[in-house]
Formats: C-alpha cells, structure tokens, sequence
C-alpha cells in the first residue's frame, strides 16, 4: 500500500495546469485501476475534506471523507466507522513528532501512519521535505514512485 498526502489530492482537484499534474494523475490511475493499493490516513483525509468544504455546499460537507475514499479507491486509516474519534493521537506522541520540526498537521499524520499504517509502502507527497527522515515509512514524490516502477510490475 502506498498512502497518499493530501497535496496529491488537492492537485488533482484543483491544479489541472500544474505541471505536476499528469504525474500526479498516472499515480491516481495505478490505485484506480487496482494495480496498487492506495490509503490515506483519517487526519489527511480531513484536510482534504477541510480544503474542499469552501466549494461545495454545507449539506455536502459531511458526504465528502466516503466520497473521496470511494472516488479514489482508498483506504482510510484508521478506518473512522471503527475508530471515530479523531486522530487517535496522544500529546506526547505529537510532540515527540515537533520535535523533529514538524507542524501539528505533519506531526498528527506521522503518528497516525505509525500506528496505523507502519506496514505501508511509502508516503507520497509533493513536500516530501516536509516529511523526509522524520516519519516510519519512506517518503517519495508520486514522480520518485513512478521512477522506481517497472514496465510491466505490479508494485
């Protein structure tokens, strides 16, 4: 499984002219299409969610997190119908994460993906510095994957 940062998400949505964008979009169409799995953790899923809820109508808002689960084929983790409080997170953990200088949002993300995720192929990102050497699984920018795949393999 790989998980997904919400930066790759929010450019697919937004950022149609990016110059990250078909990279960008051949990743999304690897875990569309099942060739490999995608998951996102709950915390990121919620920024997605926070970012999109300015464009679309408060009644929608709460249809968005299985919305986006079910539009990009992801699994959310740890799964909110089965651990519905958020973050799952203690204040030690996070600071213990700031204190290898992440922000809170950052911080929230990497335990998450350590308690929740640690089996997890990497973290794709586009501010994979954000994230580099700091969290339990590597860190790689949905182009540094695609480099990495082999014509003709699964990942």
């Amino acid at each position: 499984m790989i998980l997904l940062d919400s930066d790759v998400l929010i450019l697919d949505f937004r950022y149609k002219r990016d110059p990250r964008y078909p990279v960008n979009r051949r990743v999304l169409g690897q875990i569309l299409s099942g060739q490999v799995l995608g998951g996102i953790t709950s915390h990121t899923l919620l920024e997605v969610v926070g970012n999109m809820s300015f464009n679309v109508p408060s009644a929608d808002v709460p249809l968005l997190p299985a919305l986006l689960a079910v539009q990009y084929n992801l699994l959310v983790l740890p799964d909110p119908g089965a651990a519905p409080d958020y973050a799952g997170c203690t204040v030690p953990e996070l600071i213990a994460q700031m204190g290898v200088k992440m922000s809170l949002g950052d911080a929230v993300q990497a335990v998450q993906i350590a308690r929740f995720a640690r089996n997890a192929q990497c973290l794709l990102t586009w501010n994979a510095k954000h994230f580099m050497g700091k969290i339990a699984i590597p860190v790689l920018t949905p182009q540094e994957w695609l480099n990495q795949q082999q014509p003709g393999t699964t990942p």
